[in-house]
C-alpha cells in the first residue's frame, strides 16, 4: 500500500469511516509488528511482552486520540512511536513495582541507529531513560520527537524531517543535540 493511500485511509477513518479503520488496521498492522518485534528485541526487560499485545495496546491508545489531524503516513508513525513507548514504559514500570525494584532493566539506546552513535553502545535504564525523556521535553519537545521516531520507530532523518515539517539539517542538530543531552543525563 502508497503512502498516499494510508495517507487517505487516515483522513477517512477521522472522518469517521468505519471501513477506511478497517483498511487502515489492515495496512498498518504489519509495520506495527514489526516495529514492536524490533522494540521487543531491543528491551530483554520487556519479553513478558508478546508483539502483539504491544502493537493492541499501542493502537488501543492511538484510537483514543480522536482529536488527532493525522496529516500523513509518517505523521501516524511518529504519534506511533510514542504510543509504543509509553506502553513499553507502562509495562517494565508495572513489572518492576511487583518486584519491589527487583533486577535493573538495560536497554541499548541505539540499537538500530548504532552508525549514528559513538562506537561504544552504552546500556541504560529503561525507566531512567524514560525520565531523561520527560526532563528533555521540558527543554525542547521536539528533539523528543526525534529520538522517539529514530529510537522507538527507526525512522531515518530524512524520514523524521518529513513527519515533523522541518529540514533534514535542522533534524540533524536536534538529535545530536538529543543524543549529548541524554549522554550526560545517563551516565553513571
Amino acid at each position: 500500500m502508497s503512502n498516499r493511500s494510508v495517507t487517505e485511509l487516515l483522513h477517512a477513518w477521522k472522518g469517521g469511516d468505519g471501513a477506511a479503520e478497517s483498511a487502515l488496521i489492515t495496512a498498518i498492522d504489519p509495520v506495527l509488528r514489526d516495529l514492536a518485534r524490533g522494540q521487543l528485541n531491543r528491551f530483554p526487560g520487556a519479553r513478558t511482552l508478546q508483539a502483539t499485545e504491544l502493537v493492541h495496546e499501542a493502537y488501543e491508545r492511538l484510537h483514543k486520540q480522536s482529536a488527532v489531524d493525522w496529516q500523513d503516513r509518517g505523521h501516524f508513525y511518529a504519534i506511533a512511536a510514542t504510543a509504543i513507548r509509553h506502553v513499553l514504559v507502562d509495562h517494565l514500570r508495572q513489572k518492576g513495582s511487583q518486584k519491589r525494584g527487583g533486577d535493573v532493566v538495560k536497554v541499548e539506546l541505539d540499537a538500530h541507529v548504532a552508525d549514528s552513535m559513538a562506537a561504544e553502545a552504552t546500556a541504560i535504564d529503561w525507566l531512567e531513560l524514560d525520565s531523561a525523556l520527560t526532563a528533555l521535553g521540558g527543554i525542547n519537545s521536539a528533539c523528543v520527537k526525534v529520538v522517539e521516531m529514530r529510537v522507538f520507530s527507526g525512522m531515518s532523518v530524512d524520514e523524521i524531517a518529513v513527519a515533523m515539517n522541518s529540514s533534514t539539517a535542522t533534524v540533524g542538530r536536534q538529535w545530536r543535540f538529543a543524543r549529548a543531552w541524554l549522554g550526560e543525563q545517563l551516565s553513571p
